[in-house]
Order: structure tokens, then C-alpha cells, then sequence
């Protein structure tokens, strides 16, 4: 028999997308799914959408709630499923996702994690590239590099009731909060396919508030290494915060704050003086003598080329 997962959606206005993410999961045809969507109060047709749906739903309600976070954490404390998993309301589940993660999960009981690869797409879904992801330790994911692409993240049940469920008070990293209290205590494995496609648009929340999505990070990061840990992942703290602080600077690189941004650097390096980071912080110092609107604009320039050369994401038969 198949492990049951539950898999969550938390929703707000983003109807122009979320018809595509919820047949993204039913279209799964897992047999052991329970699936929920928690809107948010949404005052667009994203109700209307739901509705349409409302008979294959385990369950779904539309009402304010404290964020995304609480939204989630809602679902997952009413979640049956031996496996948890959210997906966000503008992303979609690659064909067979589900059936690869409870395989995986089914094969190692003391699996408590699981992650793949994951294309990055757009409004219109097609591809734009594929999100830098591999095979990683939680040393790794403490730095940041290579972050776990939540859409592609799931969890034991059991690891959530141990760690904690995700922080209500997160906006923009619970997933990684989530991540590294996980890894700390259970396996974790990289499954080499593409599980989920995530939706790269101008109204995305890290599109709209970059810079307070890598403070809440940091302070996360901060937090972790407050407590007592083992001594070989005590001593990741000093990379770990080098590493927030050139995220941040290059940010501040986007908005012509070059002061600010030469400060992190060298703070970034007074933490650090590993390669990776001494070759970062010249980057990210020679886009701070470029300026904020040259930078923008070959980001932009970026963005356009990959739009133009984007194709629609590859469908693959789920495996029997």
C-alpha cells in the first residue's frame, strides 16, 4: 500500500495561477493523496476556482488568516498523511512527483526529508532556467548554497511533530527554517529529478520584498547558531553569516547603495575569508562600482533573454 501524503496549499489572490497548481496535484493520480486548500480570503475567482474542484478536496475554507505560514501549519495539523508537503498557490508538481517521494520515503524509514530539482518558469509557464540544486548536507543548506527549492521539499509527519511545525511569525523562509531544524536530526536526500516548477513573477513575494526576505533569513541563521550544536556545525556560523551579508549586499547592489554595500562586504569577509567568499565579495564590489541602474538593467536584459529563448516544461508518464 501506497504511504498516504498530504500535501497543502495556501492561497490569496493569486487566482490567475492557482487552477494550474491544483491540477498539478490532482492530476498526480496518487491514490493515497489528501489534499487542502487554505485561502486566505482571497476577492478574486480563486473561490471560484476551488469550488470547481471543492469534490476531490479533502478539505478547504476561505478566511483571513495570520500568513502563509499559519495557513500551511492549519492544513498540516489536520494532515492523515504519513507525509507532508505545501505547495504555493502560482507553482505546479512536475507529472509523477508524488509517486517518486513516497518511494523514496517507503524505502528508508529513517528518511525525514526529501528535495529535487526544479525549473523555474513564468507567467505563462514556460521554462526559464533550472534552479542550481544538488545533492547536499546540511552544512550546505546552513550556508545557503544550494538553497532546497520548497516546492520540492517534503517532510515525515513524525520529523514536524519532533522539530516543530513551521514558524507563524516567517514570511519569506519558513521553508528554510523548516529545513535546517529537519536536518539537523533526520536524513535528508536529493532525488534527482524534477519534482516542481516555480513560478517566477513580478507579483512573487520574493520579487516584491527581496531584501526582507534575506534579513529574515539571516536572523534564522542567527538564531539557529544560538543553540547548543554539535561542534563541526557550531563552527559553520562565521560562512554561514558571510554568506547572508553578500546576499544582502547584492540586493543593496540593485538599489545604488554602494556604502552600504561595501560595508557588508567587509563584514562578510571580517567572518570569513574562505575562497568562495573572497571571490564572491569581488563580485559582488565590482557591481557596487557599476552602479544600481546598470546593474538593474542587465538583470533585466537577463530576464528578457530568458523569456526569449524559454520553452514549455517537459512532461514525463508517471512511473506505474
Amino acid at each position: 500500500m501506497t504511504l498516504r501524503i498530504t500535501v497543502v496549499t495556501p492561497s490569496f489572490n493569486q487566482g490567475q495561477f492557482l487552477e494550474q497548481t491544483v491540477r498539478s496535484v490532482l492530476d498526480q493520480n496518487y491514490e493515497n493523496l489528501e489534499y487542502m486548500i487554505f485561502d486566505g480570503g482571497s476577492t478574486d475567482n480563486s473561490v471560484a476556482i476551488i469550488r470547481r474542484y471543492e469534490n476531490r478536496l479533502a478539505f478547504w475554507t476561505s478566511q483571513p488568516d495570520r500568513g502563509q505560514s499559519d495557513a500551511i501549519n492549519q492544513g498540516w495539523r489536520r494532515a492523515t498523511g504519513e507525509i507532508l508537503g505545501y505547495l504555493n498557490s502560482d507553482d505546479t508538481y512536475a507529472p509523477g512527483t508524488l509517486r517518486l517521494v513516497a518511494e523514496a520515503f517507503a524505502n528508508d524509514p529513517n528518511l525525514g526529508m526529501v528535495y529535487g530539482r526544479c525549473l523555474v518558469i513564468d507567467e505563462r509557464g514556460a521554462i526559464l532556467r533550472e534552479r542550481r540544486v544538488r545533492a547536499a548536507s546540511l552544512a550546505e543548506i546552513l550556508r545557503w548554497s544550494p538553497s532546497i527549492p520548497q516546492p520540492t521539499m517534503f517532510v515525515r509527519r513524525n520529523a514536524v511533530k519532533d522539530v516543530g511545525f513551521l514558524n507563524p511569525d516567517l514570511h519569506y523562509t519558513m521553508d528554510y527554517d523548516l529545513s535546517i531544524r529537519v536536518g539537523l536530526k533526520y536524513k535528508m536526500r536529493f532525488l534527482p529529478h524534477v519534482l516542481a516548477n516555480m513560478r517566477d513573477h513580478p507579483a512573487a513575494k520574493t520579487a516584491v520584498a527581496p531584501l526582507k526576505h534575506v534579513e529574515e533569513g539571516l536572523a534564522v541563521a542567527r538564531g539557529f547558531f544560538e543553540q547548543n550544536l554539535p561542534s563541526e556545525i557550531a563552527a559553520l556560523k562565521n560562512p554561514t553569516l558571510a554568506a547572508f551579508y553578500l546576499r544582502k549586499a547584492r540586493i543593496l547592489c540593485r538599489q545604488g547603495d554602494a556604502p552600504q554595500v561595501r560595508g557588508l562586504i567587509r563584514q562578510a569577509c571580517g567572518f570569513c575569508c574562505r575562497a568562495a567568499i573572497v571571490r564572491e565579495s569581488l563580485v559582488v564590489l565590482l557591481m557596487s562600482f557599476l552602479g544600481g541602474s546598470l546593474v538593474d538593467r542587465l538583470r533585466r536584459f537577463k530576464r528578457t533573454l530568458l523569456k526569449l529563448f524559454s520553452r514549455t516544461p517537459p512532461t514525463r508518464t508517471p512511473p506505474a
